[in-house]
């Protein structure tokens, strides 16, 4: 296959829920996707994604990954934070984005996509902070290399525990209420995703509110 015709994409995070529901769909034929992650990972066979298994806080280790890339996606954080695991916002979300957006500065090359949020229920507020911290960052750093996604709980069956919610949440999505909260199949987002990479217009670059 000739590369010379691909976009290339790094997905940070490739490995996670996210990151594999957007390999999953991007298509081998438009698109030459790597995958920056701290484990190594044994892909299924028909993936052609290259996995690059580097700790993300020495740029070192992947900066040649990302600096001719066409797109970076930071599919990485957490939902809530967990104490026991030396888990939070700032370290598991907000510092790794820093990282990838202080690299890509320098790198004039890519184009970044940060998976934010829509909006969530009151006690979600610190995620949500979280996420805004990276927007401003990202926007003030990056400039118009910066692109926002806005999905709520991305949801498939191959996670259980955010499963019934999301489809729930998306079967009530004509109440304007459950609408807002933008609960969206993985699939679907995935196909979002891949619009704003081909240049294309996508109803989650926006927030709904």
């Amino acid at each position: 296959m000739d590369k010379s015709t691909q976009q290339k994409i790094v997905i940070v995070g490739g490995t996670g829920f996210v990151g594999q529901g957007l390999i999953k769909h991007l298509s081998s034929k438009l698109f030459d996707v790597h995958s920056i992650s701290r484990h190594a990972f044994s892909p299924a066979n028909q993936d052609a994604t290259t996995y690059h298994a580097v700790d993300l806080s020495d740029p070192t280790q992947w900066r040649t990954i990302v600096s001719d890339a066409d797109w970076v996606i930071d599919a990485v954080g957490i939902l809530f934070p967990n104490p026991l695991k030396h888990q939070s916002y700032q370290n598991n979300s907000v510092a790794p984005a820093k990282q990838i957006i202080d690299v890509l500065l320098e790198e004039k090359r890519p184009n970044f996509l940060f998976i934010s949020a829509n909006t969530g229920p009151f006690f979600m507020k610190p995620y949500l902070n979280a996420k805004s911290t990276v927007e401003q960052m990202a926007a003030a750093k990056l400039a118009q290399r910066a692109f926002m996604v806005y999905p709520g709980i991305i949801f498939d069956h191959a996670r259980l525990s955010s499963y019934l919610p999301g489809l729930m949440v998306y079967k009530l999505r004509r109440i304007p209420y459950f609408n807002h909260l933008r609960s969206i199949p993985r699939s679907l987002f995935a196909t979002e995703v891949e619009q704003i990479l081909l240049g294309k217009t996508s109803e989650l670059s926006h927030r709904s509110l």
